[in-house]
């Protein structure tokens, strides 16, 4: 039965912001419309009025998910209720627009919530006015390797031959896949391409990086979520699914892009391995699909790996009884550690990450852009507080870290842990300078505090 609806016109979009993805609805008008329901089943909406008048647009629900526009109806007597019981449609149009946001969120089944987060509606602005960012010849345009090398070498520490390998493989694959070559000869130059090394090296953040760098579509998911086919889990085709979305919905230059399997070697099948679950060699045959270059459906699309690069980051823990000992892995050590050979196999470059010692902690320290010193310097600064260390604290740091056998992951969490009970005090408004120092007899905190001089009128500024 058709019937005669008022309500929101919205245009659909899904968008990736920050690792997470998002359904982001825009509002586009507010129109009148015949609404039915159509042989599949689903409540479809006739755009009568206005500019997109002969739109067909999903009547919003749960599963609203199959057209690009959705329409939100609503009841006809509280909208000439709400414009003092007059049925002009003009003037209800108008009085909705006026106070109606330009973007909302799915909150749940037919909910949508107001969008009020700033950076992400600037995000999305961005984006909209950037379709064409994905082009074919964006890699001539906007990709220079030498400055990509140099930024990255700012924040990663002692891995600049890893950084520069890891770089002129993904460089040369994007040349390749972008060439008028036979598609043979494109599946033998493309490489995919296996990281390694001990936790706490760099190597998923030598990825993040690139991916804010790289004008080219890079989607990293996690290994840990992934199940067979006839498991609860993420699929293969969630993660090319994603690929899409980082491609504003480009087919064709997501097939080109770039997907990262973090945490890859926790789907190795370890024989006697009572925890191993049962679905992690279904997975890894999976990838032999996705890595020969097959076709895959979801939804609508059709999805061509032949020219996929597929990047695979492992910190394979246990594979050798010597930690600095990465760099003289062969194929044969990871089909024991339980990787299939025939997975192993279809990456044709390997990196093995160089382990971190303690002058290595000591360097990111001093020089990353993501050393902690160099984050709370910007943090003191803001607060005006006088900031100060010497070199016994930062080897002081440094041996705690590498205690933990973390790399310089652990970094952070032990500079917070040295820090924490100052920053109270210094929040307090008590203090207007520290100074880290390696704790000793006499003084057994890693810092010692400055007093602020204090008056009938509270805390005066600085010293």
């Amino acid at each position: 039965m058709a019937d005669l609806t008022i309500g929101y016109l919205f245009k659909k979009k899904h968008i990736i912001y920050q690792n997470k993805k998002y359904e982001v609805f825009e509002f586009v008008d507010y129109v009148a419309g015949i609404s039915f329901t159509n042989k599949q089943g689903n409540e479809i909406c006739n755009i009568l009025s206005g500019n997109n008048a002969g739109i067909y647009a999903n009547i919003i629900n749960e599963n609203a998910n199959e057209k690009d526009y959705v329409f939100l109806r609503e009841d006809i007597d509280k909208a000439v209720e709400d414009n003092d019981n007059s049925v002009d449609f003009t003037e209800i149009r108008q009085k909705r627009i006026r106070s109606t946001a330009k973007y909302y969120l799915r909150k749940n089944g037919t909910a949508l919530s107001r969008l009020v987060n700033e950076d992400l509606i600037s995000y999305i602005e961005k984006d909209n006015q950037s379709q064409s960012e994905f082009d074919e010849d964006v890699f001539e345009k906007t990709t220079d390797i030498s400055s990509m090398y140099e930024s990255i070498k700012k924040t990663i520490i002692s891995q600049d031959e890893q950084i520069m390998q890891i770089l002129t493989s993904l460089f040369k694959n994007q040349k390749v896949v972008n060439s008028d070559l036979d598609m043979d000869l494109i599946a033998k130059l493309k490489e995919n391409i296996l990281i390694y090394g001990a936790t706490g090296t760099g190597k998923t953040e030598i990825l993040k990086r690139i991916s804010k760098l790289y004008k080219i579509p890079i989607v990293i998911e996690d290994a840990t979520s992934l199940s067979e086919t006839g498991y609860q889990g993420r699929k293969i085709t969630d993660m090319l699914e994603d690929l899409c979305l980082a491609s504003n919905g480009d087919i064709n230059m997501a097939e080109k892009g770039i997907l990262v399997i973090d945490e890859f070697d926790k789907l190795a099948e370890k024989p006697g391995d009572n925890q191993s679950h049962v679905s992690r060699l279904g997975v890894q045959r999976s990838l032999l699909k996705l890595l020969d270059g097959s076709l895959f459906y979801f939804g609508n699309k059709k999805f061509d790996t032949s020219k996929l690069t597929v990047v695979g980051l492992g910190a394979f823990t246990g594979i050798t009884n010597n930690d600095d000992d990465y760099k003289h892995l062969v194929t044969n050590d990871f089909i024991k550690y339980g990787i299939m050979k025939e997975l192993i196999g279809r990456f044709s470059k390997t990196i093995p990450m160089n382990s971190l010692k303690k002058e290595d902690i000591v360097k990111i320290l001093k020089e990353s852009n993501f050393s902690p010193l160099n984050t709370y310097q910007k943090l003191f600064e803001m607060l005006e507080v006088n900031f100060e260390f010497n070199d016994d604290f930062i080897e002081y740091i440094a041996e705690l870290a590498i205690a933990k056998q973390s790399g310089a992951r652990s970094l952070k969490t032990v500079f917070d842990n040295c820090i924490s009970s100052a920053l109270f005090r210094i929040f307090a408004g008590e203090y207007s300078s520290i100074s880290l120092v390696k704790p000793d007899d006499e003084n057994n905190k890693p810092y010692v505090l400055a007093k602020t001089k204090e008056t009938k009128h509270g805390f005066l500024g600085k010293k």
